[in-house]
């Protein structure tokens, strides 16, 4: 451990040094810095460096959704399960997909089920304005599960007076329709955004082409813009069927998922000395797990039947039914910020529960909860917990330092504390930084209760914690951005699904240690003549190191990105068209698990190149777009064994109304 924070020590002084003897005297855009420091939502104070990406139509064009853009960051490793945003697992720094905090405009959306939901959002990339990105321990600021980092999305201003209309269409039956519409009258101001996309499957040339899916998004903000006490309401829904072809187990390809979800929050806020807000949110999420497709095994008889095969998971026991699992979340919270001789001070407090019905999840009810003719849930749970937040920071001409801490309350647990503390220096174009922090995570509902023919879950589990040391440093100027930092990431009681022999079932188990070091580069220029636009390089290394001698097959923690790099290139192409090139290299740690042969066998992960292309042309208001996913056709797999596409063509028109 000693030796990783000296080269994080070692690394922040041999940067501040260069940067002395070679900058000009040029001064750093006062709005930049605020970007780079701080999170731009209201009332969050925070040491580390923010990435904030605007999502401008020239780098939207062609990328069909969230889960593909966050894919060419080098620090974020998305695994799909399925296309185009079907489901994917995010995570940052070598954390897994239940380690990072999502936020849509601020307000906290992790599904308690599973982090494998947490990508299940009401908003396409269509309707947002641009994505926050805070690396590391970020438990001071956003509370429980920051445990690797937070990513917030921020959507289209209703303010601003737009209209968009899309339509896409492509390989392997694709049809994506979208429309936004943003208006202001008077006061009042609305936005309204809305997709639909379906696909017939790309497994075409498999006997079992279970791929198929269709979804629907829908998001509204409603503004009223009321000079003392401003009110805002966000409310969404979105419903997503999908072909889940292998995604849990290659024993059984009949998978099939249906999930939908409902989202509504309220909020106010004003002062001038003392800025305050208040939110009051609820979040409503449906999950239907069938491990045979319904629609391809027949109930009879209570029995699931396909042709003369009789739907049979184990040795003498046959399928009983589908997984059904209801989560609501409700909650309020209450900030307030103010600036005084002292520095900035910022107060939070959340109050949030979370529930679970479910026939799988929780303990037995009394009363079951009638869905259908045929199914109940038969179990349910909840937590309620509290946490308040504070943070100081004060500024001292190029010097800024903070502290932070976070405090939760939950009747299980009792108390947990997680705190930081972070400086930075400002020297003309440059920002270095050193921070420190903790973190934590709560047990999911899954890693609690999950009975299933491959999994059985565990009660017993505590919360994993982790203390995280950073330092970096970043140029910016008009054309050019450049970063690079070092941290390292010390693990407690740990999460993992694991078993000691193929044959066994999975379980979670909290992890006696875990050690990560991780290297993250990233450089962009802008050009203001010539044929490019913009160049960019990233890359991102990690080594991870359990301090425990037993040998066990990791699910999720050890199947690290050990090596992540991308290349994005824009360059203008004939008759005043664009073309944008990225590529991006992937290598993979660890193992999995396949069926084949009639047994479970471990495979390596391969490394792989994956190039992709996209060319757009604006014509007045209207801009046409073709995309090539996987232009080289290769074969990869980026979550054990499951089947990626191919090479995938997508047509685009964009229609702007005025």
């Amino acid at each position: 451990m000693n030796k990783y924070i000296y080269s994080i020590i070692i690394f922040f002084f041999l940067i501040h040094l260069q940067a002395q003897n070679n900058l000009t005297s040029q001064k750093l855009d006062t709005v930049t810095i605020d970007l780079i420091i701080k999170q731009i939502t209201f009332g969050n104070i925070t040491g580390q460096p923010v990435r904030v990406i605007k999502l401008t139509p020239s780098q939207t064009a062609g990328i069909e959704s969230l889960d593909d853009f966050l894919n060419l960051l080098s620090d974020i490793d998305v695994r799909s399960r399925g296309i185009q945003g079907v489901q994917s697992d995010v995570s940052i720094r070598g954390g897994n997909f239940d380690q990072v905090v999502i936020l849509l405009n601020g307000v906290k959306v992790n599904d308690p089920q599973t982090g494998h939901h947490n990508l299940d959002l009401p908003v396409d990339i269509s309707m947002i304005d641009r994505i926050e990105i805070l690396q590391g321990a970020s438990g001071q600021n956003y509370g429980v599960n920051a445990y690797s980092g937070a990513i917030n999305i921020i959507t289209k201003d209703a303010g601003k007076t737009q209209a968009h209309a899309v339509l896409k269409i492509g390989q392997f039956g694709y049809l994506k329709t979208a429309f936004d519409l943003a208006h202001q009258l008077g006061k009042i101001a609305v936005y309204n955004g809305f997709t639909y996309q379906r696909s017939t499957g790309y497994l075409t040339n498999d006997s079992i082409n279970n791929t198929d899916f269709y979804n629907i998004k829908d998001f509204v903000q409603i503004k009223y813009n009321h000079p003392g006490c401003p009110v805002e309401l966000q409310a969404g829904y979105h419903q997503k069927d999908f072909g889940a072809n292998s995604f849990y187990t290659s024993k059984y390809p009949w998978q099939y998922e249906k999930t939908q979800g409902y989202f509504a929050n309220l909020s106010t806020g004003s002062g001038k000395n003392i800025h305050w807000k208040v939110n009051l949110f609820y979040k409503l999420h449906f999950d239907e797990f069938q491990l045979f497709r319904e629609s391809v095994y027949q109930y009879q008889n209570g029995f699931y039947i396909h042709e003369q095969d009789t739907a049979q998971y184990a040795p003498g026991i046959y399928y009983p039914g589908h997984n059904f699992h209801r989560t609501r979340q409700w909650g309020g919270q209450f900030q307030a910020q103010t600036y005084t001789k002292a520095g900035k001070s910022f107060f939070n407090i959340i109050l949030r529960n979370e529930h679970i019905l479910s026939n799988k999840l929780g303990k037995p009810l009394n009363n079951p909860v009638i869905i259908n003719d045929r199914d109940a849930y038969t179990k349910a749970d909840e937590r309620t917990y509290l946490e308040t937040h504070l943070n100081q920071s004060k500024k001292w001409s190029q010097l800024e330092a903070g502290i932070g801490l976070n405090l939760l309350y939950e009747k299980k647990i009792h108390w947990q504390i997680n705190g930081s503390g972070y400086l930075s220096y400002r020297y003309q174009h440059w920002i270095h930084y050193i921070n420190a922090g903790t973190s934590s995570r709560l047990p999911t509902f899954t890693d609690l209760y999950y009975e299933g023919p491959a999994n059985t879950g565990n009660q017993d589990l505590k919360p994993e914690t982790a203390v995280t040391y950073e330092a970096g440093t970043k140029f910016f100027n008009n054309q050019t951005q450049i970063s690079a930092n070092i941290f390292f990431r010390q693990s407690k009681n740990t999460i993992d699904w694991i078993k000691t022999d193929p044959a066994d079932k999975w379980q979670p188990q909290n992890l006696t240690d875990l050690q990560t070091f991780g290297i993250e580069f990233n450089a962009m220029h802008h050009f203001k003549t010539g044929i490019f636009k913009t160049i960019g390089l990233s890359y991102a290394y990690l080594d991870m190191n359990k301090d425990i001698t037993q040998n066990f097959i990791s699910k999720y923690v050890l199947d690290y990105l050990k090596h992540k790099a991308s290349i994005s290139i824009l360059h203008n192409f004939f008759f005043n068209s664009k073309i944008h090139w990225t590529a991006i290299y992937k290598n993979r740690n660890g193992q999995y698990l396949d069926y084949t042969g009639g047994q479970y066998r471990l495979f390596d992960y391969k490394p792989y190149w994956i190039a992709n292309m996209k060319w757009s042309k604006q014509i007045n208001r209207t801009r046409l777009a073709i995309s090539i996913e996987n232009i080289f056709d290769i074969s990869f797999n980026d979550l054990s064994y499951i089947k990626m596409p191919g090479r995938w063509i997508i047509f685009e028109i964009n229609y702007k109304i005025k």
